[in-house]
């Protein structure tokens, strides 16, 4: 498993930076965008695109794996097709990655730093991540060459073994890397319920009877931000408690890279519904999202969708206080598959 994991960061980073290289001059960059076909697209979006770099990267991925670990070939998915033939029509909109957005307590609403690639290993057997890789290709600016700097995030949970690229050194006292929204939430386990005592994520796009819901639970503590892998990737960095989306319009490969990292760190991610459906019963598992196994009777990317959405989360009773406070505000048919 440490030889796939070692192979993983390094294939990541070749992406990384056919991601930053295709990103480099815009005008070339306009000529590697193209609209998705149907079968590929994301309903959520009425034109839905993807460039050579998403091409690119994946097959680089796929490829450098499946010659490392020769039997791969046809248990690799992605979300692109290999197909690039862009028209440069009228249909092509102008795409802008923007390098100047401020973030809003460390979270970045929108921008390339919202850029992620996400690699998961999940088991064949059970559907359970076992290892994700998070690159963030853009990071950091150099404001003299404009070149970007990356961040690289890894995850293993296998056998009983938990390790991930967050632990704090040894000598380091739980807690002290604070100075995000998340910290005081990790550590009020044992105080008396209060208000406001966690922090969460959403889409832009969730619905607002989710989002008056989460108000009443978080306060003022819910932001926004673009791109399902960067908004697991807060959670998996502590700048908020959980990550919730109530909507089937993202997928696997949107979530097992962070779902594995927060395994190995003592959280997961859930089916949204699937948690307001069970209740509050004790000592039952929670619906773990899991990946080897795709919907029947769906075509195209829809086979692979999270229907029921999904919450990540950073721990087991962070994720219950967390539901026994938003249950009561939000019944399950009020939230939209």
């Amino acid at each position: 498993m440490s030889a796939i994991l070692q192979e993983l960061l390094r294939v990541s980073e070749k992406a990384a930076h056919i991601a930053r290289a295709c990103r480099q001059q815009d005008a070339l960059f306009q000529l590697l965008i193209e609209e998705k076909k149907d079968g590929e697209k994301n309903k959520k979006f009425a034109v839905d695109f993807k460039t050579l770099a998403d091409v690119l990267v994946q097959e680089v991925i796929k490829r450098h794996m499946e010659s490392k670990f020769p039997g791969l070939e046809d248990k690799i998915f992605g979300e692109e097709s290999n197909e690039f033939t862009n028209a440069l029509d009228s249909t092509h909109q102008y795409i802008q990655g923007s390098a100047d957005v401020e973030p809003s307590h460390g979270i970045f609403p929108q921008g390339l730093p919202c850029v992620t690639i996400l690699i998961g290993v999940y088991d064949l057997r059970t559907g359970l991540p076992l290892m994700g890789v998070i690159n963030q290709p853009f990071v950091s600016q150099d404001p003299d060459t404009l070149r970007w700097e990356g961040r690289c995030y890894w995850g293993l949970s296998y056998m009983g073994t938990n390790i991930h690229s967050l632990q704090p050194p040894v000598s380091e006292p739980q807690g002290a890397r604070t100075g995000h929204p998340g910290a005081e939430a990790a550590d009020t386990g044992s105080q008396a319920q209060g208000a406001h005592r966690f922090s969460a994520v959403i889409s832009a796009s969730e619905q607002e009877p989710v989002r008056a819901a989460l108000a009443r639970v978080c306060g003022g503590r819910v932001f926004r931000a673009a791109g399902a892998g960067y908004k697991g990737l807060c959670v998996v960095q502590g700048l908020v408690d959980l990550y919730v989306f109530s909507y089937d319009t993202t997928f696997k490969w949107d979530s097992c890279a962070p779902h594995a990292i927060l395994r190995a760190m003592g959280g997961g991610m859930v089916d949204f519904q699937g948690c307001l459906a069970r209740g509050p019963a004790a000592g039952r598992e929670w619906p773990q999202l899991l990946y080897h196994v795709g919907h029947e009777g769906a075509s195209g990317v829809d086979r692979w969708a999270n229907r029921g959405g999904l919450i990540a989360y950073r721990s087991r009773q962070q994720l219950e206080t967390f539901l026994s406070l938003l249950a009561p505000h939000l019944a399950p048919a009020g939230a939209r598959a």
